[in-house]
């Protein structure tokens, strides 16, 4: 609709400090506030339940207010003058308009800036190169969700990882793809952190690798190496331990193949974030869990958190502190999961207990499951049958 993308064009460009979306046509969210920010605005989304936040930079503000108002009746904002206000009609006609302020909701407080770990503004030469910023340091729009992925990763890469001693760090990250990851984690150590890395990317596609080899190539990052090939392949030429191991999307069982590599080689930390658990919902008997056997969507959902439990368990099993948490917003991606584990050492019953749930699991659902296999067949679990 022209009207209304016009007159939410207007409402961001002449600086309006809160829009409020109200009125909602049908279940779901009940509003939705838009409060500005220093780079952008920050969004509140409400339900009857819970609340959804999510942040959008000011030149992609427009696009998102106009795709969040398709499910509302009302927009009003305000800026320092003026309240503007959008009705649609039950026939569908935008009334809108504008007038003088009289008494308009207080701004927001002022949110202290979160300090990123990639400033912003910061241009990355190989992601430059890839398309997802400008050589200026400006993330494209259609990378935006791309880029915020990535940059939570490395909050939790910086979390995780030790106080600078001066050791070099080793990182593998399996089912790399383009490695938009792979070379912001490697930019991050060598020239924010000013950290030794010695860092692997591994993929199935050899023309994908060679450009990657190319841009590692091209911007000196003698600690960065690309090989291409099966996941299950791959073979640890150093015989330093791994620090970490990485994967963003990994499909369906190469997070299993991922896993399974880091629980062999011992690595210290794991973070993975799965995507498309086939495996389950074309195996499982879901015949134990009726309510999510509709051959559909919801068999799908249960399929893939089953997985990640399943996984999870697996690796307490095998001697990892381990858990699924939400990795961003939903808003940014919908394969919002991420497995972190660190290596510990717990307890064998602790083990054996989670070897155990993971078992009946696939026991009731009478199927097998890749992570399970492996580490059975080659004698990394507690308890073998």
């Amino acid at each position: 609709m022209d009207e209304l993308r016009a007159f939410i064009d207007g409402v961001v460009r002449e600086g309006a400090y809160r829009a409020v979306l109200s009125g909602p046509r049908k279940p779901g969210l009940r509003r939705v506030t838009f409060d500005r920010a220093e780079d952008g605005y920050f969004i509140e989304k409400l339900t009857e339940k819970q609340a959804f936040h999510e942040r959008v930079p000011l030149e992609c503000a427009a696009e998102r207010m106009e795709a969040l108002f398709a499910d509302f009746s009302q927009i009003n904002a305000w800026n320092s003058e003026y309240e503007f206000t959008a009705r649609l009609t039950k026939k569908g006609k935008l009334l809108s308009g504008r007038r003088r302020r009289t008494d308009a909701p207080a701004a927001r407080e002022p949110e202290r800036k979160k300090k990123y770990l990639i400033e912003a503004g910061r241009a990355i030469p190989p992601l430059a190169d890839m398309g997802v910023m400008t050589p200026d340091g400006k993330i494209k729009a259609n990378m935006n969700d791309k880029f915020r992925q990535i940059e939570r990763f490395l909050e939790f890469i910086d979390e995780l990882l030790p106080e600078d001693d001066g050791s070099e760090i080793s990182v593998v990250d399996f089912g790399c793809g383009k490695s938009y990851l792979t070379f912001i984690v490697y930019y991050y150590f060598t020239e924010i952190k000013r950290r030794p890395v010695r860092m692997t990317g591994v993929d199935l596609k050899a023309d994908v690798i060679e450009y990657c080899r190319d841009l590692a190539e091209k911007y000196g990052y003698t600690g960065l190496r690309f090989l291409a090939g099966d996941i299950a392949d791959f073979v640890k030429s150093d015989p330093a331990p791994i620090d970490l191991i990485i994967t963003l999307h990994a499909c369906d069982t190469a997070t299993d193949l991922a896993l399974f590599n880091a629980v062999r080689f011992g690595a210290k930390h794991i973070l993975s974030v799965p995507c498309c658990q086939h495996e389950l919902n074309k195996s499982a008997d879901m015949a134990c869990l009726p309510l999510f056997d509709d051959g559909g969507i919801l068999r799908e959902r249960a399929c893939a958190l089953l997985t990640d439990s399943i996984r999870q368990k697996l690796l307490t099993a095998s001697g990892y502190s381990a858990r699924v948490i939400e990795f961003v917003d939903l808003a940014h991606t919908p394969k919002n999961l991420m497995i972190r584990a660190k290596r510990a050492a717990l307890p064998l019953p602790v083990r054996e207990k989670a070897q155990a749930e993971a078992e009946e699991a696939l026991s009731l659902m009478k199927t097998e499951q890749t992570l399970h296999r492996l580490l059975a067949e080659a004698g990394l679990l507690p308890k073998q049958k």
